[in-house]
């Protein structure tokens, strides 16, 4: 019976024993640990309908230059944003809230 008291003893007083019966603390965002919440844009999940033919080039284009397709669909927009600026200040002339 020793040998069972023995072994109880080691039990209650193991690491792991004080991990499980110790709660872990709850996570605070505000206790400056870990790394910061950058202030950036977060991305919109959207679905494109392309010809088949035409992902199979845009692939092989994202291979070669090492991005991905999100990457370069997203580099396209914001040019196709820049080279057509003039027609978004008219859209907010006209719909302005």
């Amino acid at each position: 019976m020793s040998g069972f008291a023995d072994r109880e003893n080691r039990r209650q007083t193991s690491v792991v024993a004080a991990m499980i019966s110790t709660p872990l603390p709850k996570k605070n965002e505000s206790d400056g640990r870990g790394r910061p919440k950058a202030q950036r844009e977060i991305k919109k999940c959207i679905s494109l309908a392309v010809l088949p033919s035409v992902y199979d080039d845009i692939k092989k284009i994202s291979y070669i230059d090492r991005k991905s397709i999100s990457e370069i669909v997203s580099e396209f927009f914001e040019q196709y944003i820049v080279e057509n600026a003039s027609k978004i200040k008219e859209y907010d002339k006209l719909y302005r809230d």
